[in-house]
């Protein structure tokens, strides 16, 4: 599988290795990083995501799997050195997957609005999820760059050369429309592979220092979200958990600079003791 992975900073700083989303990629964290330049930020494409090509065997899919290959990437990049492991959505779901079976690096971990809230708590059953990531899969189709540019600026108060890199490597042209690079099949693949490995079964194996940036939009979640974080707070020692004001789910898009601060000062406490 080739793989695509992105660098900002110096090498020698504290490294931030960040893990993406469903249907994001690793230049996702491309304007992030440029409010953590006292740090060397990491990351890197998921299979069928981004740059990277995708996997045909579903089962290559799992979190138990897929945690190995970042394991190489981590091995690979940040050798010898300690980090801090950040994921959002998905991406802090493997985190979590991660911390639980390779501790042994890690300084501490940060979920974006991940690992803490489930389908099922949604009140959403397996069988919606896989329909309804197929729709959308399907359903994202543009007749031109322009065009599909023109809608991602219309869903940010503000866009930058970040935004737009980070934009592109979501999509690609496909028989003169431009598609989603996530496939239905990944997709897919990925969302059975946390019902078959959800997280509650390792919450209680991470024992690193633990921060939920966790986002309060939209308002009607806010009961499960907050019963949802307890029931985190409960199954993992040294969990701290702070709301991003204002931002929805993807809270380090929508307050990027609020998401550095927030991430900054928590890293820095860890180094006080």
């Amino acid at each position: 599988m080739s793989q695509h992975v992105y660098q900002w900073g110096d090498p020698t700083n504290t490294s931030l290795v960040f893990l993406h989303g469903l249907g994001s990629s690793g230049l996702a964290f491309g304007e992030l990083s440029t409010y953590l330049t006292e740090y060397h930020v990491i990351s890197f494409d998921l299979p069928g995501h981004g740059y990277s090509t995708a996997l045909e065997d579903e089962k290559n899919y799992l979190p138990s799997n897929l945690i190995k290959m970042v394991d190489e990437i981590i091995s690979t990049y940040i050798k010898g050195k300690t980090f801090y492991l950040i994921g959002h959505s998905f991406g802090a779901d493997l985190a979590i997957h991660f911390s639980s079976k390779y501790p042994r690096q890690i300084k501490g971990v940060v979920l974006l609005d991940g690992g803490y809230m489930s389908g099922k708590d949604l009140g959403i059953t397996l069988e919606k999820e896989l329909k309804d990531v197929e729709k959308f899969c399907e359903n994202v189709r543009f007749s031109s760059w322009e065009e599909f540019f023109k809608s991602e600026k219309e869903e940010l108060s503000r866009w930058s050369e970040e935004l737009r890199v980070a934009s592109k490597a979501q999509v690609k042209e496909q028989n003169g429309e431009i598609r989603l690079t996530l496939s239905t099949f990944t997709a897919q693949a990925m969302i059975k592979g946390m019902n078959m490995e959800p997280v509650e079964q390792v919450l209680s194996l991470v024992t690193c220092p633990t921060l939920l940036l966790h986002a309060t939009i939209p308002a009607e979640l806010r009961t499960i979200r907050k019963n949802c974080i307890q029931n985190l707070q409960l199954k993992i020692d040294h969990l701290d958990a702070e709301p991003i004001v204002g931002a929805g789910h993807d809270i380090f898009r929508d307050a990027p600079e609020m998401v550095a601060t927030t991430l900054k000062v928590w890293c820095e406490s860890l180094i006080r003791g």
